[in-house]
């Protein structure tokens, strides 16, 4: 058995990855039904989840039957993503993830997503304070 934090995976899962405009409510219902183990939701901005815009606040819609579920954000101001996490925290989703990896370059210019490799000890910080944020 695969576990990352409290869920429980088999062997070899089969995994919904975030995808921006593609992994939403009707995605993740198909491809349920089609046997993934775990999903995330679209990928969703910290800056968007403390300003409360309708899309971000959109992307943390959870349906029981979509468990277990990850919520993915990204940003590049830690306070901002501290906050973002109380926010994911009260969707309850299986895990929270922090986007490091995303290159598109909107995200990663701003020092976001992959974008913050460039940045080792900062994004230690950042990755410390969610914890503490949501432990």
């Amino acid at each position: 058995m695969l576990q990352i934090g409290n869920c429980l995976l088999s062997d070899f899962p089969l995994l919904l990855a975030p995808m921006e405009d593609v992994s939403d409510p009707p995605f993740r219902a198909i491809c349920k039904a089609h046997g993934a183990d775990l999903m995330y939701t679209e990928f969703i901005s910290s800056e968007g989840l403390i300003r409360d815009a309708a899309k971000s606040i959109k992307k943390l819609e959870i349906y029981e039957a979509e468990r277990p579920i990850g919520i993915q954000i990204f940003g590049d101001v830690i306070e901002v993503m501290r906050t973002a996490a109380a926010i994911v925290e009260r969707a309850q989703p299986t895990l929270l993830d922090i986007n490091y990896g995303c290159p598109v370059k909107q995200v990663a210019c701003k020092g976001a997503g992959a974008g913050i490799l460039l940045d080792l000890p900062k994004m230690q910080a950042m990755a410390a304070e969610i914890v503490k944020q949501v432990s």
